[in-house]
């Protein structure tokens, strides 16, 4: 099996299980995403599902928590990480958030070449809580390697996210 097939064969399974498990998570987390910033390729789409774990503690006036993120794209690029998340109240139903997460890209045979496999993706948003469990927010996320390899173009996206709790 490809590398390629293996990474989106493990993204839909992980997808899968946490659609199973939803019933004990603490939130999970659907996104539709598209970069921009680069005239000098196709633009890209990607779809996005996050797993939050329960807040484990207070800091910087949020709630700290550790969460899963698994990304695939129209290209055929998958990404997979594992970071800290954190959310503000900023008044009434508004809310900002900001995550940070390390991971696993494949760029398979016609994606964007982020100069390596390891990749480290930052993310901020606002958003607006709809009822006790769901929320919507508009967020931006960049995508790079860090400089840890020669090339290291980066990427860009904006994205819608609905998020549910259970």
């Amino acid at each position: 099996m490809q590398k390629s097939s293996f990474c989106k064969s493990l993204l839909i399974a992980l997808c899968s299980s946490f659609c199973a498990s939803a019933a004990s998570a603490d939130e999970l987390v659907f996104g539709v995403a598209t970069d921009f910033g680069n005239s000098q390729r196709d633009s890209i789409h990607a779809l996005d599902v996050e797993y939050h774990f329960d807040p484990f503690r207070r800091f910087l006036g949020g709630q700290l928590a550790v969460f899963g993120v698994g990304q695939i794209d129209n290209q055929g690029s998958v990404y997979l990480g594992l970071g800290l998340s954190n959310q503000w109240k900023i008044g009434g139903n508004w809310f900002a958030e900001g995550s940070f997460a390390a991971g696993y890209y494949d760029a398979g045979s016609t994606g964007l070449d982020l100069g390596g496999n390891v990749q480290f993706r930052t993310l901020v948003g606002v958003g607006y809580q709809l009822t006790e469990q769901s929320r919507i927010s508009l967020a931006v996320d960049h995508m790079s390697n860090a400089s840890l390899e020669e090339l290291n173009p980066g990427i860009d996206k904006v994205s819608v996210r609905y998020s549910r709790k259970f």
